[in-house]
């Protein structure tokens, strides 16, 4: 009789053992980062004096929904620059579809820095020129731009995309195109030198 439980129990192991090994069962993927709401912190470097921007992340505009009121830093912001100066452009990425814990998803942005890449896109931008700021991270030699320098020259408005892109098949170019990979976020503001 114990070689029958035995032979039986075998048999469910084994049989257990198939079942796991199915093909069909999907592979664990690395969750797919949720990002609400984006803040871009601009310091004057003359005077080290800043502003904090915050733009609500498409699909997740719930600021300003509850009282009718429109968020003050929303969509199409307009940030002020002077001429003749230069600024650090600090971006931020956050979950805040719980409000009682926010999360600042950017260090998992470090942590997977060759999957990502942060690319301003502007039109009109003969008065600036974006590059790699102090204490940005670096993915080899590649600056992931969360830390940005801004130097103005004339007077003028630049129209300016920001991106989050995910998976990018380079990390070096002038244009969106050049870059690839898929926007994670993706928000719009004036850069106005006056």
């Amino acid at each position: 009789m114990s070689k029958n439980i035995f032979k039986k129990t075998t048999l469910i192991t084994a049989i257990l053992f198939l079942a796991s090994c199915d093909k069909d069962e999907p592979v664990a993927i690395n969750e797919h980062e949720e990002f609400s709401s984006v803040t871009i912190k601009v310091t004057d470097e003359s005077d080290q004096s800043f502003e904090t921007y915050t733009f609500e992340v498409e699909g997740h505009d719930h600021a300003g929904e509850a009282d009718g009121t429109e968020d003050p830093h929303g969509d199409h912001e307009e940030i002020e620059l002077a001429p003749n100066s230069s600024y650090l452009f600090e971006i931020r990425f956050f979950n805040d579809e719980d409000p009682n814990n926010i999360e600042d998803v950017t260090q998992e942005i470090i942590d997977e820095k060759d999957e990502h890449q942060v690319f301003y896109e502007l039109t009109d931008s003969a008065n600036i020129t974006i590059e790699s700021g102090p204490g940005d991270t670096m993915d080899n030699s590649n600056p992931l731009n969360l830390i940005t320098r801004w130097t103005t020259t004339d007077a003028g408005v630049a129209d300016v995309i920001a991106y989050l892109l995910h998976r990018p098949t380079s990390k070096t170019g002038t244009t969106r195109s050049d870059f690839g990979g898929t926007p994670d976020v993706q928000l719009e503001f004036e850069a106005h030198v006056e």
